[in-house]
């Protein structure tokens, strides 16, 4: 190669590594303090709760000033909805309270169960009640407006308000405005986790996320292309490296020794970071399921229907699911297909007693035809083979609930988990999520499932790469090293 050539492209080269210092530290220093807080969090971000079994205020659901369903179906049915998803009655706040579902991805409504008045949106000191009795031994500090992206919502952006929580289980609650729902728990550390994500690890400093996406492309570029001209030079000057002397600086080696290995993996991992953040970012919705969802759903509750009312629902259960000292906490009416459920959660979280619409019998679970039906009435495609039976991680709960979880034939090939008692879809898991795990793996050096060892292989890694960044950071200082100038 010229001597021209050679020196341009040295030049870059030189220029190029000193403009990646800096993002270069904030991806590797980042990437330590994530793995280093991720040790501590015992449930990856999502943190591990225990959550108030009831209400914090007893509110009999089956009292006599409680509307009955078909009332509230009415003043739906008036609002021009021709059917619901399901419908609940809970407390919210102290005050017994309609929920209705108006499709599987559209947002809650909220009637009070007496007057039959609207009340979502939730206010302030309603939400600020429900969070009080989210979590045991744990009181509110302070409510943030503000909205939350959630997988289980078509709309953008759910309306929420963040609630920090003090006591027993410091956390930050976000709860959506529509009915009350937790969208969100998340402990300190996970906060601190999510803040050096942003900030310096994907370089996200705003809701305009193609704007940050090309920043952090941009960079993702230029380390691609500074690893690039590091090889060509590396391999011209592969005869000259055997000439060199004693007098050749350390760095010089050091650099030159590193070179061929920290480059391949930094420029392997900077591949798969962008890969990564293409499903985490730009396609986030398809990523988290919403492309199986069946936007011209089947099913639900026709608004003429009749159902019977809680405390017909409550003579059809056991005496010792009503006779405890504390009354039902929730009551829910669901279809799947053309038959009906009704449910009472004897607690506020945890397995409902199913009740059998048709023959008023109290049944153990679902059986898989029905949950494939279930299924099928909100998820593109069909379901495919028969189903597995699996526990799968439902937010609402913060715990695992058993599934059954089938392989649909949507556009996206998801895997679809669905409640064995309820019939709910409570996650969805695309070809596309799938096959993330083993890049993800490779990203966060995830090969063992130590998460010491595994931490302690990344940090080898990382300190190789800061030997890197030094040694080139050396070099690159001009009027040092005559001597090795002249020995090169």
């Amino acid at each position: 190669m010229s001597t021209s050539r050679r020196l341009r492209a040295s030049k870059v080269h030189r220029l190029l590594g000193l403009v990646a210092l800096v993002p270069l530290a904030g991806w590797i220093l980042s990437s330590f303090v994530l793995h280093g807080v991720a040790l501590t969090l015992p449930n990856g971000l999502q943190g591990v709760y225990e959550l108030g079994p009831y209400h914090a205020v007893d509110v009999p659901l089956e009292a006599g000033d409680i509307l009955p369903p078909d009332t509230i179906l009415t003043t739906v049915a008036g609002d021009g909805l021709p059917r619901i998803y399901w419908l609940r009655l809970e407390a919210l706040g102290g005050r017994p309270a309609y929920v209705v579902k108006p499709g599987p991805f559209a947002l809650e409504r909220v009637y009070d169960a007496r007057t039959g008045a609207r009340l979502d949106p939730l206010s302030d000191e309603v939400l600020e009640q429900i969070a009080g009795g989210e979590l045991v031994g744990t009181s509110v500090s302070a409510v943030h407006p503000g909205d939350e992206f959630n997988r289980y919502y078509t709309v953008e952006r759910v309306p929420a308000v963040a609630v920090d929580m003090v006591g027993d289980q410091p956390s930050e609650l976000v709860l959506s405005r529509a009915s009350g729902r937790t969208l969100r728990r998340t402990d300190p550390l996970a906060e601190a986790f999510h803040t050096a994500y942003l900030s310096v690890h994907v370089f996200q400093w705003g809701d305009a996320l193609r704007f940050f996406t090309s920043i952090l492309y941009t960079l993702v570029g230029l380390t691609l292309t500074l690893v690039t001209l590091g090889y060509f030079l590396w391999f011209d000057r592969r005869e000259a490296r055997k000439r060199w002397t004693k007098d050749v600086r350390p760095a010089r080696r050091v650099h030159a020794a590193l070179a061929p290995w920290v480059g391949i993996v930094l420029a392997s991992q900077m591949l798969v970071g962008a890969y990564l953040w293409f499903n985490l970012g730009l396609i986030e919705p398809r990523f988290r399921g919403q492309g199986s969802f069946a936007e011209e759903w089947t099913g639900g509750i026709a608004v003429d229907e009749s159902l019977p009312g809680a405390a017909e629902i409550a003579a059809l259960l056991p005496a010792s699911a009503t006779a405890g000292e504390r009354p039902i906490q929730r009551y829910e009416w669901r279809s799947v297909g053309a038959q009906r459920f009704w449910m009472a959660y004897p607690g506020r979280n945890g397995v409902p007693l199913l009740v059998d619409g048709a023959s008023g019998e109290v049944v153990e679970r679902l059986t898989p035809e029905q949950a494939r039906t279930a299924g099928e009435m909100v998820v593109a495609g069909a379901a495919a083979a028969s189903p597995e039976e699996s526990e799968e991680y439902w937010m609402d709960f913060n715990a695992r609930v058993p599934t059954y979880l089938f392989r649909f034939t949507d556009p996206d090939d998801t895997d679809v988990h669905v409640s064995q008692h309820t019939g709910e879809v409570v996650q969805r898991r695309p070809a596309i999520w799938r096959a993330f795990g083993p890049f993800l793996a490779y990203h966060t050096f995830g090969f063992t499932g130590n998460p010491w060892l595994d931490t302690l292989l990344l940090t080898a890694l990382q300190g190789l790469i800061l030997t890197m960044m030094w040694s080139g950071w050396r070099l690159s200082r001009k009027g040092k090293g005559g001597k090795d100038r002249a020995a090169a």
